[in-house]
């Protein structure tokens, strides 16, 4: 019996064999797990930049902004980051009056709930000094992320908070159910 087991050990045919066999379910592990650790990173960055991308489109308009805008806007956000539930979006115009934070108007789109004074407390500390009369946009997106494959990164939520001053106009008129003037 010992004698069979100090030639299998110095047996050294079918080695690579025997190695491919082995490191073949590690590589393809190390892999899909670039893969989905890339994707992640990939949906992650795009969700903040389509969160920046929507609050300055917002921030330049003079016009009347409409319920249907901001669903538009959470749709092409939908087409930009690709890989991801459908993204959620809060928009939420907050004015400075009397040294304190009030909401002028809050939108949202795809399940997200709008902001009201009374929840405004949960986000004050994130929001900037503000003289008094002045207003800010801001547009929250939530993400959810599920990954291609199962290798262990539970679902993860992407936030992004991004705030922006109106360029144009000292404020954006919103409408929630209105829709533009025909010519």
């Amino acid at each position: 019996m010992i004698g069979y087991i100090r030639r299998f050990a110095r047996e050294e045919r079918a080695a690579v064999a025997f190695e491919t066999v082995l490191m073949t379910p590690i590589l393809v592990w190390a892999f899909v797990g670039s893969f989905v650790f890339f994707d992640a990173y990939r949906v992650y960055n795009t969700s903040v930049k389509t969160t920046y991308m929507v609050a300055d489109m917002l921030s330049r308009q003079t016009n009347m902004v409409f319920g249907h805008d901001i669903q538009g806007l959470a749709d092409v956000s939908n087409s930009i980051i690709r890989g991801s539930n459908e993204v959620e979006m809060r928009v939420s115009q907050i004015a400075m009056i009397n040294g304190s934070y009030n909401v002028d108007w809050s939108h949202g789109v795809n399940g997200a709930a709008r902001l009201f004074n009374s929840n405004l407390d949960a986000i004050v500390d994130r929001l900037p000094d503000m003289p008094n009369g002045e207003r800010v946009i801001l547009v929250e997106t939530f993400v959810d992320y599920v990954a291609p494959f199962d290798i262990g990164l539970t679902v993860a939520r992407f936030d992004n908070f991004t705030l922006s001053r109106p360029r144009y106009a000292g404020q954006v008129p919103f409408d929630p159910d209105g829709s533009p003037p025909t010519s």
